[in-house]
């Protein structure tokens, strides 16, 4: 019989983004992660680190994706042999040097694994996760990544241009008031000839 922690998923900084993820005992903590990542759409590529929370979101023992000091190594360690409370919380720490996203982790539910089931596995999910910082250069693969460079690409094309007719519409003003220093522009066509004075005193 093999058990499964039912995972509530949170934000720390976004509000209304919530996925439940199913993992069993067995599962390794980088199991965790990557179905996690996959939830959220980020990039698994980044150092990840779940860290072992009492009933008030203080941090404890860490489990790490990379090799680190003080830390366990998050695929060699069963999530099952580190979790005695019904109501067990972790904190996962995601890309800490650049895009330093914080998520809570909490048991919602415990039940006995289906028959054939695979786990990890996402029950649930609710709200838009956060786009994740996404650099070009490192992640040229990422087709989302290419997406989004070409959306960026464009939408400062269109900036540039609109910026652009306003500099044309404010060098148009400018040339209209410096031609129109006395006011509009005289149609000669409408001026009547014979009541132009021709410099003699009228009687």
């Amino acid at each position: 019989m093999s058990l499964v922690f039912r995972f509530r998923v949170t934000f720390e900084d976004v509000n209304d983004v919530e996925r439940i993820i199913d993992v069993s005992a067995k599962n390794t903590f980088r199991d965790f992660h990557n179905s996690l990542q996959e939830a959220i759409n980020f990039d698994k590529t980044r150092t990840a680190s779940f860290y072992k929370a009492n009933d008030s979101w203080r941090g404890g023992d860490e489990f790490c994706t990379d090799p680190k000091p003080n830390a366990r190594a998050a695929g060699a360690s069963e999530l099952g042999k580190f979790i005695d409370d019904p109501h067990q919380k972790f904190l996962y720490n995601y890309d800490a040097e650049d895009g330093n996203w914080h998520l809570r982790a909490e048991v919602v539910k415990l039940f006995v694994a289906e028959v054939g089931a695979t786990y990890p596995s996402i029950f649930k999910s609710s709200g838009i996760a956060p786009k994740q910082f996404v650099d070009p250069k490192t992640i040229i693969d990422d087709p989302s990544a290419k997406l989004f460079k070409e959306a960026d690409s464009l939408i400062d094309g269109l900036h540039d241009e609109l910026d652009d007719d306003d500099d044309e519409e404010e060098e148009e003003e400018e040339e209209k008031d410096e031609f129109n220093l006395f006011g509009d522009e005289v149609d000669e066509s409408e001026i009547d000839e014979s009541q132009i004075n021709d410099g003699k005193p009228i009687d």
